[in-house]
Parts: structure tokens; C-alpha cells; sequence
């Protein structure tokens, strides 16, 4: 049945940026990448998870956007300054934690909100200007397992929010007020701490 006065909605144009989309192996990601595959028609996707050999063809990499969803490759200064209109990184945690393990130090130190940070690449680890911090309360009886499905709702949700809103119609990103925490949580410490923990308290919330 046709509709009087109706017209077809207009087909969405593709933004036609050289996108590189760092992302690891996992389904948060493969998410993120479906998105980006639907908006973007000059995508590269890096899937890159510590331990694999290093990317060295993006050495020579240029374009408009590098973006780090979840990625754990850390793009040489050279390189993601390459990236004319933007570099930048989605973190799983709020600014409080930079670096790896913050959902288990979170529920340990019974912290009431948590979120997924927005923010620049720089030359060090999470310490690039801040974009957008997504917060959130964390529920009565949230482990550090559910805490981490949790937050890659949020930052999922973050992505495809910077994404539509910002950089697909060319809009400078938002800053944030919020600041980084001074300490950098590594992965070595984080091991040495649940495994102390685990032998302490081994069914505490923040390490199950």
C-alpha cells in the first residue's frame, strides 16, 4: 500500500575518513567493528591482543582517525600523530584507575560508581586529554566479573554515542573537566594482588 505524501527516507551517507580501529578479540569489540563497518566506507581494523607480533605495516600509516576501542596496542607517538583529525582511546574504567585490573580494585575498595573514559592518545598510558567519562552506580553485590560486562555495555554504548554525535558528522569532540588518577595500575601488580587475595579471601566479590 502506498502512503499519500509519503517519501523514502534518504539513504545515510558514509563518511569517507581514513579510519584505523584498533580493537582486540573479543565480542564488545566485534560489536564495535560492525558499527564502525556500517559508518565508515575507508576502514582498517587492527584486531591486536598482547602478545601477537608487532603491526609493522601501520608504521608507515596515514589518515584522519586512529581509534583505540578496547585495543591494547599502544600506537607509537609517531604514528597516531599521523592521524589528522583525532587519536583516541576508549578505556574500560573510570579516570580514577589508568591502566589494567580496575573492576577487582574497584568492588575491593567498595567504590559506588564506576565508567568507561573517552580520551586522547598521548605518549604515556591513559593520560591523554579526557573527551567524555560515562559514569554509573555499581549495583549491591556486583562482582569484579559482572562489573566487567557491565562496563563494556557503557563503553560500547560511549562509542557508538562519540561516534554518531561527534565524528561522523565532523563535530569537534567534547572535553571533560575530569582528570586522571595519579597511579597506573600494571598488569604484574595486578597478578600479584589477586593472587594474595585469592589465598586471603578467595570467595571476596573482587576477585570472582
Amino acid at each position: 500500500m502506498t502512503i499519500p505524501n509519503s517519501h523514502p527516507a534518504p539513504t545515510p551517507q558514509k563518511n569517507t575518513d581514513k579510519v584505523l580501529l584498533s580493537v582486540v578479540d573479543m565480542d564488545w569489540c566485534d560489536l564495535g567493528v560492525a558499527y564502525a563497518r556500517e559508518m565508515f566506507t575507508n576502514l582498517e581494523v587492527l584486531c591486536w591482543d598482547t602478545g601477537d607480533p608487532e603491526p609493522e605495516h601501520i608504521k608507515d600509516w596515514e589518515g584522519d582517525w586512529i581509534i583505540s576501542y578496547r585495543g591494547d596496542y599502544i600506537f607509537p607517538q609517531d604514528v597516531f600523530q599521523r592521524a589528522r583529525k583525532g587519536a583516541i582511546n576508549f578505556h574500560p574504567a573510570p579516570p580514577k584507575y589508568r591502566g589494567l585490573g580496575s573492576q577487582h580494585y574497584a568492588i575491593y575498595q567498595g567504590d559506588e560508581t564506576y565508567g568507561s573514559t573517552c580520551h586522547h592518545l598521548a605518549s604515556s598510558v591513559d593520560t591523554g586529554d579526557i573527551v567524555d567519562v560515562e559514569h554509573f552506580t555499581i549495583s549491591p553485590g556486583e562482582t569484579a566479573s559482572s562489573l566487567r560486562y557491565q562496563v563494556g555495555v557503557h563503553c560500547l554504548s560511549q562509542f557508538v554515542r562519540l561516534l554518531s554525535d561527534y565524528i561522523l558528522p565532523g563535530r569537534p569532540l567534547p572535553r571533560s573537566p575530569e582528570r586522571w588518577g595519579e597511579r597506573l595500575y600494571r598488569q604484574r601488580e595486578i597478578d600479584a594482588w589477586l593472587a594474595k587475595t585469592k589465598a586471603d579471601m578467595p570467595d571476596h566479590r573482587s576477585v570472582v
